[in-house]
């Protein structure tokens, strides 16, 4: 049962093993879908352009009326006590209300005239008396609740001009992203084909050595015969010690550059990754159809929308100094107010318009405003200064695909030559007609040309890759 346990422990690691070790056979357009969405800076910007999208949604809530509720509580514990004095006050006839003292309701005297009190009033026929008036106000529980309504109906061109420019920071997200996308494929594109150049490298460093060590060998066997002396066996195995220096350096160049690639796709550092593509020789790109225009850029667009920005702000600054106005409308319900112990609920509704006329600010707008038209025209001439950089950038990449694609056929050209020589050193070498001074030269020379091609070859690969991205069309 025990045995049974091990063996069965012992095949779950091995299968665990196989999967975790499982290689990640990569292409150039499947490294750029990984890029893409396993990207942090991408992750990023996307949360940006959500930010951006929410920001333009509440300056459009701007043109619709706002309602509001409002509530109110109050409590006062002690009652506030007031007291209305007291008197006597003369009687009218009905028929004499509303006129200023009526003649008939005062006591006359003998001449006919009104009889003066001591206080200097006249004496009326009759006399009213009323008793002293006591009040009680409390405001305990008293509550009010209501809802507003606002409207702004101008504001001087404030609202329109504030949504407009959350529409245009709303596109530049836009064009924010497509920047970082492209970023984010040429950081793929660097990660792919470095890694690919260092297994090409890696490659021609074990040839190198594979072709070194053959030479010991056959030297120590010269020696044993007496064909060789003990100086050429130190001179090849100085070489022999070269090229497994460079197979040394080849082998962790390719583990950083796949760590790297790891890092780029989204997947674990010491992930098993392969490439299936190859450094070909030959151009990808037809320059003659592609063209020179860089209005595919985001950075193009993003520097336009940048000067029409500057536009929109200072429409809104102007605004500030224009007539403003606004209407809103409100229906409140309150109670809790008691005169002398009783209280009635009151419900009211109240409509305001509310108009602003700025007169004079002694400049402040008009000095505001050719602020803002100053700003308008550096972000204008900067755009024309970073439009001609992208334009020279354009023929830059142009001029570097072709001169890579040269210096791609000059290498290729070495290489062959430099294969050729070794193929006849060796012939000579093996009849006797040759050093292995000279035939250890040859070999040199064959593997340095075969590394300049294959640094060649990843050049032209993201060169290629730099002028699409200088052109607008990294896809």
């Amino acid at each position: 049962m025990v045995k049974l346990l091990i063996i069965i422990t012992a095949l779950l690691s091995i299968l665990l093993n196989e999967c975790f070790a499982q290689v990640i056979v990569l292409d150039l357009q499947k490294c750029r879908t990984m890029a893409v969405e396993n990207s942090k800076k991408l992750q990023a910007v996307a949360e940006q352009q959500k930010k951006v999208g929410y920001t333009w949604k509440s300056y459009k809530a701007n043109f619709l009326p706002k309602i509001s509720g409002t509530g109110l509580y109050a409590y006062m514990h002690k009652k506030m006590n007031y007291e209305i004095d007291g008197g006597y006050l003369p009687v009218y006839q009905s028929e004499d209300v509303g006129q200023a003292i009526p003649l008939h309701s005062m006591q006359l005297g003998p001449d006919g005239k009104p009889v003066m009190g001591v206080d200097g009033m006249p004496v009326f026929k009759q006399y009213a008396f009323l008793p002293d008036i006591e009040l009680a106000l409390g405001l305990r529980n008293v509550y009010s609740v209501g809802v507003i309504l606002e409207q702004p109906v101008y504001m001087g061109g404030k609202v329109r001009s504030a949504f407009k420019m959350a529409s245009i920071g709303k596109e530049m997200a836009e064009l924010n992203v497509h920047s970082s996308r492209v970023q984010v494929l040429v950081e793929a594109d660097e990660a792919y084909w470095q890694y690919v150049r260092v297994k090409e490298q890696l490659k021609s460093a074990e040839k190198y050595l594979e072709v070194v060590s053959e030479l010991v060998k056959n030297v120590m066997n010269a020696i044993e015969t007496g064909m060789a002396s003990q100086n050429d066996l130190l001179k090849a195995q100085v070489k022999q010690n070269e090229a497994e220096l460079l197979v040394s350096k080849a082998s962790n160049g390719m583990a950083l550059s796949r760590m790297n690639l790891c890092r780029v796709i989204g997947v674990d550092l010491y992930s098993q990754v392969d490439a299936n593509d190859s450094l070909c020789a030959e151009p990808v790109l037809n320059l003659a159809n592609m063209g020179n225009d860089i209005t595919s850029r985001p950075e193009y667009n993003l520097l336009e929308k940048q000067v029409e920005l500057k536009s929109n702000e200072i429409a809104l600054t102007r605004s500030d100094f224009l007539p403003q106005l606004g209407v809103s409308a409100s229906y409140t319900y309150g109670d809790g107010i008691s005169l002398n112990g009783e209280s009635e609920g009151i419900a009211s509704f109240a409509a305001v318009a509310s108009l602003k006329i700025p007169i004079y600010h002694w400049g402040e707008g008009r000095n505001k405003v050719k602020a803002m038209k100053a700003e308008k025209e550096m972000a204008r001439l900067q755009q024309e200064e970073l439009s001609q950089m992208m334009q020279l950038e354009v023929a830059k990449m142009r001029f570097n695909v072709e001169n890579v694609a040269v210096r791609v056929r000059m290498t290729e050209k070495s290489l062959n030559q430099a294969e050729e020589n070794l193929q006849v050193s060796r012939n000579r070498y093996e009849v006797g007609m040759e050093t292995i001074t000279n035939y250890m030269e040859a070999q040199a020379q064959w593997q340095k040309a075969w590394s300049d091609a294959i640094d060649a070859r990843a050049e032209l690969r993201l060169s290629e890759t730099y002028y699409l991205k200088a052109i607008g069309k990294l896809q």
